[in-house]
């Protein structure tokens, strides 16, 4: 009977744990919802190529820094915090990477969505994610 006790607790405790990493993905599946399109010209690609982008981002944001995401679909090919500090300029640029083992496509369609967190922050309370601003472009190398 006292082994009982001691097991059934220890046997709770990890299925629980069981079922509650099987929800937790490192690279969770969400929808990012497209956020305002920003107008003409407030984001341009400054330079491109297959391992590296950099975008010139003309949108005020009250926040120092943001998440930043190229898309490809519903698919994170490139990722991360960037600061938006203007420091006297109009804009902030930003130089985005792939994934190890990605690389931006000539002719593909991606997005720029920029959100206020991580995505993995999200995935155990929604499948959404919130672009707050978002922008759509055709990948051209440009050096």
């Amino acid at each position: 009977m006292k082994f009982l006790k001691t097991v059934l607790p220890l046997a709770a405790l990890l299925l629980a744990v069981a079922c509650a990493s099987s929800f937790y993905e490192s690279r969770p599946k969400l929808n990012y919802y497209r956020g305002p399109n920003v107008p003409e010209g407030y984001i341009k690609v400054l330079r491109a190529s297959v391992s590296e982008i950099e975008f010139e981002i003309r949108v005020e944001f009250a926040e120092r820094q943001l998440y930043h995401l190229v898309l490809e679909g519903n698919e994170p090919v490139a990722e991360g915090w960037f600061p938006t500090i203007r420091a006297g300029m109009q804009y902030y640029t930003v130089t985005m990477k792939p994934r190890k083992g990605l690389q931006f496509e000539v002719g593909k369609t991606y997005r720029l969505c920029i959100g206020s967190q991580n995505p993995e922050q999200l995935q155990l309370t929604s499948v959404n994610y919130p672009c707050r601003a978002d922008f759509e472009f055709v990948f051209e190398e440009k050096l």
